[in-house]
């Protein structure tokens, strides 16, 4: 059993998947891009740069959304405060992010200090390396 714990996203949503159903269609980029990639993958690569590992302070957000997000402001040429606003009113991308369609997204702080933890830990290696 795992120590590591994040914020729990997705939950206490009003409209359930219902909402999805119809807003995200099954041919949509995002849904297609998400069963394309095991995003789970990343979270154990990426947890390397966290001070703490994920066990320590507050519950951070899964890597992998974090990822997830900086992957839609380089697909939409995005800077991090126009993706937050962008997947704040997107349910496609709140869907894509494992959001509740009435939750907000993380901050555009929360990007730039996880832009941040990767440069200055060395995790440009790291993302290279999970990309091969």
């Amino acid at each position: 059993m795992s120590d590591r714990r994040y914020k729990e996203l997705g939950t206490g949503s009003f409209f359930g998947e219902l909402l999805y159903q119809r807003a995200v269609p099954q041919g949509h980029f995002l849904r297609q891009l998400e069963g394309l990639v095991d995003w789970t993958a990343f979270t154990e690569q990426l947890l390397r740069l966290y001070r703490g590992k994920g066990r320590v302070g507050r519950p951070p957000y899964d890597p992998a959304v974090i990822l997830k997000m900086l992957l839609i402001a380089f697909l939409y040429q995005l800077s991090e405060r126009a993706t937050e606003r962008y997947v704040n009113d997107s349910l496609s991308a709140k869907w894509f992010l494992g959001l509740a369609a009435d939750e907000a997204a993380p901050d555009h702080s929360t990007l730039t200090a996880f832009k941040r933890r990767i440069v200055e830990r060395g995790g440009e290696g790291c993302l290279q390396e999970m990309m091969r």
